[in-house]
């Protein structure tokens, strides 16, 4: 059993079918209105892109635009990176709430986007914003998964790794004027909504955030055990051993320590045995 298959850490709904459609079948239900909306772009995408000239901005652009695509390989690039990520974030969310993810990456990344090309002669349209929030919510839920870089000669690169190197390039090459039509400014927009919606829905208790050390509580430091709300020392927190297998015992007490205060009250031998466990428990040792 891990730390997500526990009842008080588990997202996902036990009967689907009475509470809507599970984050899976939302997944492929967005990749197909995608395709769908693609199949008619010529007469829908002047509809439903976004219009970012000084006219009346169109209030369902927002979200609309999110929808579309000008070419088929735009559609391939966005389409394959949602489902990639997509799949390690469906397990741990609802329908509904993989919905607003998608929503909060597209309206953060056009609203950014709008905010500086307001009253020019544009128009923006994909769902790269809507793609990148769901990539910040995996690399929040799955930090350790490994990915192979194409045409980059280094060894596999975690999530958290990925979504930073890629956030920052992102921001490299807004500042440098750089990628031509690419709306570098949706990009990272939609990082932010992404970010900002999943640490909202789950408060805070995601494996990895890209700003623990801001919301991190200063008070879980050092070994006198002060302020540690567990009642224990940094050392020895939750039961937490020096070495060998982690018990099940061991276990419980971290996770119930998660449930009551967080995942970020957990010290760094705490969470490294957290790892560990994870790591012993797909083995199958």
């Amino acid at each position: 059993m891990s730390l997500f298959d526990r009842q008080y850490w588990n997202r996902r709904p036990v009967e689907s079918g009475s509470q809507g459609p599970s984050a899976g079948e939302m997944l492929f239900f967005i990749l197909g209105i995608n395709v769908f909306v693609f199949f008619f772009s010529d007469s829908l995408n002047p509809l439903l892109a976004l219009d970012c000239s000084g006219g009346l901005v169109m209030i369902y652009q927002l979200v609309t635009a999110g929808f579309c695509h000008g070419s088929i390989g735009h559609l391939i690039f966005n389409l394959w990176g949602l489902y990639l990520f997509g799949k390690l974030v469906t397990p741990y969310l609802r329908g509904y709430e993989f919905l607003w993810l998608y929503l909060s990456g597209v309206l953060a990344g056009n609203l950014l986007y709008l905010a500086f090309n307001f009253g020019t002669n544009t128009s923006l349209l994909g769902a790269s914003g809507a793609v990148c929030a769901v990539m910040v919510a995996a690399a929040m839920l799955e930090p350790d998964r490994r990915f192979v870089l194409l045409f980059v000669p280094f060894a596999p690169v975690r999530t958290s790794t990925l979504v930073i190197c890629y956030t920052v390039m992102e921001i490299l090459m807004e500042l440098g004027g750089a990628g031509g039509q690419v709306a570098h400014l949706a990009h990272l927009g939609g990082f932010v909504g992404g970010y900002l919606f999943l640490r909202i829905l789950l408060k805070g208790r995601t494996p990895w955030d890209p700003f623990r050390w801001i919301h991190k509580p200063v008070n879980f430091v050092g070994n006198s055990g002060q302020g540690n709300p567990s009642g224990t020392s940094g050392s020895s927190a939750a039961g937490t051993t020096n070495g060998g297998r982690v018990s099940p015992a061991e276990l419980d007490a971290l996770l119930d320590k998660i449930s009551r205060f967080g995942i970020n009250s957990l010290s760094e031998q705490e969470m490294a045995r957290l790892r560990q466990a994870r790591e012993e428990m797909r083995k199958g040792i």
